[in-house]
């Protein structure tokens, strides 16, 4: 049951920043393009690349936690074996998913009730929904660090 909400997840952030990614390319030409061609730059792929840029960057961290390819210091956990080290291991997923809860969750709901009122110059989109990636992602890294400490649990157990 793990495996397969994990995969979803997976699958869903995955599809998430492949879309975002061939978006930001697409403009990325356009913008090159409607410059240099047609010497009439666009005004509003700036501000809509600059945004799916933060987006897909914030996803992809989240992805990189839930699939524990984050950046890490590993020294202090490969110095344990066994029960030791995998004790470590919740250690740190406790602190990154404290982050997680009242940083990104609880700090970026904050940012986008704030920000709401305000609008961004072009897109003329309230900045709140820019800065709603932080609660979303809060809150998908938080599921994903819940699901990897109930694997850890198993582990402890002696279950694969």
């Amino acid at each position: 049951m793990i495996d397969r909400i994990k995969m979803v997840l997976d699958r869903f952030i995955l599809t998430l920043t492949t879309i975002f990614t061939f978006v930001l390319v697409a403009g990325a030409i356009w913008q090159v393009a409607s410059r240099y061609l047609f010497n009439a730059p666009s005004t509003f792929t700036g501000e809509l690349l600059r945004f799916l840029l933060v987006w897909t960057a914030i996803l992809g961290a989240t992805y990189a936690f839930g699939s524990n390819q984050h950046l890490s210091i590993t020294f202090i956990k490969e110095k344990f074996k066994g029960k030791s080290r995998l004790s470590v291991r919740i250690i740190n997923d406790l602190f990154i998913l404290a982050f997680a809860i009242l940083v990104m969750f609880k700090g970026g709901m904050e940012v986008v009730q704030t920000t709401m009122t305000q609008r961004t110059p072009i897109l003329n989109v309230p900045m709140g929904v820019v800065y709603a990636i932080l609660p979303v992602s809060g809150v998908l890294i938080v599921i994903y660090k819940l699901l990897l400490i109930k694997e850890y649990q198993q582990e402890l157990n002696g279950k694969e």
